[in-house]
């Protein structure tokens, strides 16, 4: 992984994974752009640790409504959406953009578009 001066807390129980702070992202933009642009041998990291942690963020993400959500647990899902987004890179493409396939930058998250 690449140095980073970017810090997010993790709720208690997660702090190994702050050591991914800098996928900490707060749209699918953003997700989109880190994917394209980090090595992939970092999103690969990043993937392995996630996956085997999975099994343990689920149930306390899904533990809590939004109301009894803190920012460590903001983080956790943010990561974990993180997580999503480069699943397929790794499992299917093994890398990092879709071969012959359209820039991932076009596609517009009608989530992030309602701002």
């Amino acid at each position: 992984m690449t140095a980073s001066t970017t810090s997010a807390t993790m709720p208690a129980g997660f702090a190994d994974l702050e050591r991914f702070a800098e996928w900490v992202l707060p749209n699918e933009a953003a997700r989109i752009e880190a994917r394209l642009t980090r090595p992939y041998a970092e999103s690969k990291t990043f993937y392995d640790t996630m996956l085997a942690e999975v099994p343990r963020i689920m149930p306390h993400l899904l533990g809590r409504t939004s109301e009894q959500a803190d920012d460590a647990d903001r983080n956790l899902l943010a990561l974990t959406l993180a997580y999503i987004e480069i699943a397929n890179a790794v499992e299917i493409y093994g890398e990092s953009e879709v071969p012959d396939g359209a820039d991932l930058r076009l596609f517009v998250s009608v989530l992030d578009s309602h701002g």
